[in-house]
């Protein structure tokens, strides 16, 4: 990895550069960064659109202030990026990526009449298309430019957000703990780390399996090791419940697809009866204070929050009110879930869906993922292990519901990768250059 980044050092100086700019003055970031990635057009920036956008939603996460300025830049950093995309239109690889969320976007285009933030939903929906539209567009020019150098770039780049968290934990600890308390990293919490983590582990362990020849042995447990002390200090349960059951698809689906669906297939159908006896199975094994069992017997404030979204979709079942319309509501509650010990979001990325674009655009949002991992079990049936991780982990969070975190644009690289032919065509020895 040290051999990678040092060959692509003008590259990651680059982002430095946008964060130290950033930090100095958010004025002169929302200046700067966008007319930098302008003027980069004809310089082969496929790999700075993507690993600085996604730069970009990692700062946004963070609740340190001096990283606030992300939350504005990344809005204009999209919206270039689509431009120049759209521009060379013609010299770019053509894909069909969005083409299944059409009906969900007319859906939710129809819900911004009954909004009571027109304008910020019509940008959130407009973000969400967005990076539909980017990524796969970046990740198939990438793959056919130089695929080994996107590849390297992209697990460098996940690898090193994980390496500074752990590296500042010993360093500044304030830094990079959440209210004193828990591990968070660069990252907003410990969810979210964990969220980060699970989505990381999974593009990592799928790059791996096709290119094992990219990473030495010490290299791929080092980052292995990395990922999982970062889920064991975050603590998260969704992060760590996750990337057990990606695990476990991954080595199923490997060898029988009936297996993995079996298998998976009855977990969940199994999953009132394991949530039941969780309390007790995590009292037996000694790890009352590790999983926070307090938390678990009170529900975490989920349970408050599922309760109310499901309340509040009585009132828009069909049709909701638009992206963005969660958040609003919550934001008016606010005290009510203070009293009830509960702070943040819905905590599910189906309900968030819901209440903001009804059961109709649900279905809708349902279908356009749920095509898109069809079409790529075509190529690849690993995706099915993707699938059931991402299921259990948007169950407990909203990460799914959002455009612009460091999690779903993940989830649309996994895809972008596995769902494109180049992604398994092994390279000439010459052609590898520098591992990791």
């Amino acid at each position: 990895m040290i051999d990678y980044i040092q060959k692509e050092k003008k590259l990651f100086l680059t982002l430095l550069f946008w964060m130290l700019v950033g930090i100095f003055s958010a004025t002169a970031a929302m200046v700067i960064i966008p007319i930098h990635i302008f003027l980069h057009r004809k310089k082969e920036s496929y790999l700075l659109l993507l690993l600085g956008l996604w730069f970009l939603f990692i700062l946004s996460d963070s609740r340190q202030y001096i990283f606030h300025f992300a939350q504005s830049v990344k809005p204009l950093a999209m919206v270039v990026t689509a431009f120049l995309i759209w521009e060379e239109r013609n010299y770019w690889p053509k894909h069909n990526f969005y083409i299944p969320f059409t009906l969900f976007f007319i859906i939710t285009l129809f819900c911004l009449q009954f909004s009571p933030i027109k304008f910020k939903s019509l940008q959130k929906m407009l973000s969400y298309f967005l990076l539909l539209y980017i990524v796969p567009h970046i990740v198939q020019q990438a793959l056919y430019l130089n695929k080994v150098r996107f590849l390297k770039g992209i697990i460098a780049t996940g690898a090193l957000i994980l390496i500074i968290g752990l590296a500042l934990k010993y360093i500044s600890p304030s830094l990079v703990m959440f209210k004193g308390g828990r591990y968070n990293g660069l990252l907003g919490n410990p969810n979210g780390l964990g969220i980060f983590a699970f989505c990381f582990f999974m593009m990592y362990l799928l790059i791996y399996k096709y290119h094992k020849h990219y990473f030495f042995k010490s290299e791929h447990l080092i980052i292995l090791s990395i990922i999982g002390l970062s889920l064991i200090l975050a603590g998260s349960r969704g992060g760590i419940f996750s990337s057990s059951l990606f695990l476990i698809g991954y080595f199923l689906f490997e060898r029988s697809i009936t297996l993995g669906f079996i298998v998976l297939s009855s977990t969940f159908i199994s999953y009132q009866l394991v949530t039941t006896n969780l309390i007790e199975i995590i009292d037996f094994l000694g790890l009352q204070e590790y999983f926070r069992l307090n938390s678990l017997e009170e529900g975490s404030g989920r349970l408050v929050a599922f309760e109310f979204a499901w309340k509040q979709i009585q009132n828009n079942y069909w049709i909701g009110k638009g992206f963005g319309y969660t958040d609003y509501l919550m934001y008016q509650y606010k005290d009510y879930f203070l009293g009830k010990g509960h702070q943040g979001n819905v905590h599910n990325s189906y309900l968030t869906i819901w209440l903001n674009s009804g059961l109709l655009g649900l279905l809708a949002f349902l279908w356009g993922w749920l095509k898109n991992f069809y079409i790529v079990s075509l190529k690849s049936p690993l995706v099915w292990a993707v699938l059931f991780g991402v299921i259990l982990s948007t169950t407990v969070e909203s990460w799914l519901a959002a455009s612009m975190n460091p999690f779903t644009i993940q989830l649309v690289i996994i895809l972008s990768l596995l769902g494109n032919p180049l992604f398994y065509k092994q390279e000439e020895k010459e052609e590898l250059g520098l591992r990791i």
